[in-house]
């Protein structure tokens, strides 16, 4: 299966951290027409896993399947509701836009420019002073506050990328399912590979937590997203289109990280270094911990806009993404040297 339609199924799915079950169920269904080598785990209360091979070295790889979304905060009247935010969503991102309330949509709008008084034109929106209108679907009947939301927005295909929301982390969940079709070509009968499609990680790593502790791998590779744009200046910019860029910084594993850029210089697998020197902001910095410790390597992609419902990704990077990690378990050997 081609990455961008992978990719576009995953992103049209809708879930909201803790809401996440139609996103699973679409990478259940995408697992099976990739191969039916494959077992399907409930795994960390709540999130999904997919067990691949039964060997004893045990290397997991992990994306989350949650979105940022919005809740109904407050019922205003028979046409109008405020929100709040589920996960980091920016809230000048949100007017104009049609929003998905159950079988409801509702509209973010806003006041023409040209009624607009000269102090509101360069103010910013805060969700305090946000309503959405669900008068053109019947008004608020059926709403309750606590009902869960999100951009109403199909995925599309432009000049070869893929636009949509939730790209993060749904770009790293299509890397794991093209790994498995990679992993096919070669014999991996000495490892299992465990793809762990997490929870809540908008909301503070929940689901990372609980499988990796479950799972407890010899190695742990996270793939999220990264800034494709928008780099500042003092650091080497990523890009769109050029490969997955291998974190390096204290989230990280130097020695399995510096064994992921030999495999990706060896076998000529375009890639960009992105070095995180605090925290990384992934799922890296819980999974580094849990235990005694688990050897995490980071993968991201680089996408454009990102937290907003037009998100930006290369299928390329997904391609040279699963193809590098399949490679890297092919070639891992416990003892830690590289199998040639």
């Amino acid at each position: 299966m081609e990455s961008k339609e992978i990719i576009k199924k995953l992103s049209d799915a809708v879930g909201i951290s803790m809401y996440e079950n139609e996103v699973k169920d679409r990478i259940i269904e995408i697992a099976n027409e990739l191969s039916t080598d494959l077992k399907i785990l409930d795994v960390g209360k709540g999130s999904l896993g997919i067990k691949y091979g039964n060997g004893k070295t045990k290397i997991a790889l992990f994306a989350h399947i949650d979105e940022i979304g919005i809740v109904i905060s407050k019922i205003v009247n028979e046409e109008f509701v405020m929100v709040q935010t589920i996960g980091g969503v920016d809230p000048r991102t949100l007017i104009s836009k049609r929003v998905k309330v159950k079988d409801k949509i509702g509209v973010v709008g806003m006041l023409a420019p040209h009624l607009q008084k000269q102090e509101h034109r360069s103010a910013a929106p805060d969700f305090d002073n946000l309503y959405i209108d669900f008068s053109i679907s019947g008004g608020t009947e059926g709403l309750e506050v606590g009902d869960i939301g999100v951009v109403e927005v199909k995925s599309e295909e432009l000049n070869g990328k893929i636009t949509g929301k939730a790209l993060d982390d749904r770009a790293g969940c299509a890397v794991l399912l093209k790994t498995i079709e990679y992993l096919k070509k070669y014999r991996i009968d000495d490892k299992t590979v465990y793809l762990l499609f997490n929870q809540g990680e908008e909301i503070g790593l929940k689901g990372a937590k609980r499988t990796s502790f479950e799972i407890n791998p010899e190695i742990g590779i996270v793939v999220d997203v990264t800034f494709g744009s928008d780099t500042p200046q003092h650091f080497e910019k990523i890009e769109m289109g050029k490969g997955p860029a291998i974190a390096i910084g204290p989230s990280f594993n130097t020695e399995i990280t510096e064994k992921i850029i030999e495999i990706a210089k060896k076998y000529n697998i375009k890639h960009q270094i992105e070095p995180l020197p605090i925290r990384s902001g992934t799922e890296a910095d819980i999974i580094q911990i849990v235990r005694e410790g688990i050897k995490t390597i980071g993968i991201s992609i680089p996408i454009l806009n990102m937290h907003s419902s037009v998100e930006v990704a290369d299928p390329i990077d997904i391609d040279l993404s699963a193809r590098l990690i399949a490679q890297f378990i092919a070639d891992y050997s416990k003892e830690g040297e590289m199998n040639e």
